[in-house]
């Protein structure tokens, strides 16, 4: 199985990734078996995602953990959510996720997802600080992490760069006792 772990909801499958996971699966896996793997459907999407597996996810100390998210009802890969820059010697990482189509997006399914994430950084990761970065333009983003505890700590600017777009972003954490 390529699935280092597997987690469950009640209308999701999640499907987990680590590094060595999602390595095999570049290493063992035809590019149309990784396509349907990870629920791509387009080379465009594929040659993406090639070339984050070939940057690599991992450097020095930071790794990542991240799942799928997978229609229990129909098996479509609706989307990802996770742990990347998990910095395990400091207990820390930050979570990211994301719905791939708009149809799936306000039924509650990525509450769903995080609350099972989180519960996975505390108990299994040993996490002791969750980070995510939003943009500031996402209120939805942020009202979700709110849900889950976590507080606004600074406004970052010029944190990511799309093109000639840069990204001003609001820092979020959640501290786990």
């Amino acid at each position: 199985m390529i699935f280092n772990t597997q987690l469950e909801t009640p209308r999701l499958l999640l499907r987990g990734f680590n590094q060595q996971s999602y390595h095999n699966l570049f290493a063992e896996y035809t590019p149309q078996q990784i396509m349907d793997t990870l629920g791509i459907s387009t080379p465009e999407e594929y040659d993406l995602e090639l070339d984050r597996y070939r940057g690599g996810y991992s450097t020095y100390n930071l790794t990542i953990q991240f799942f799928q998210l997978v229609d229990k009802e129909d098996q479509r890969v609706l989307g990802w959510c996770g742990y990347h820059s998990w910095a395990q010697q400091h207990r820390r990482a930050e979570v990211f996720y994301l719905l791939k189509n708009e149809m799936d997006k306000r039924k509650g399914l990525m509450s769903e997802a995080l609350k099972e994430v989180l519960k996975f950084g505390k108990t299994e990761m040993n996490l002791r600080r969750i980070e995510a970065f939003v943009a500031i333009n996402n209120p939805a983003s942020y009202r979700l992490l709110e849900k889950f505890q976590f507080k606004k700590e600074a406004e970052i600017q010029h944190r990511y760069q799309f093109g000639d777009e840069v990204d001003w972003d609001y820092l979020y954490a959640l501290i786990v006792h």
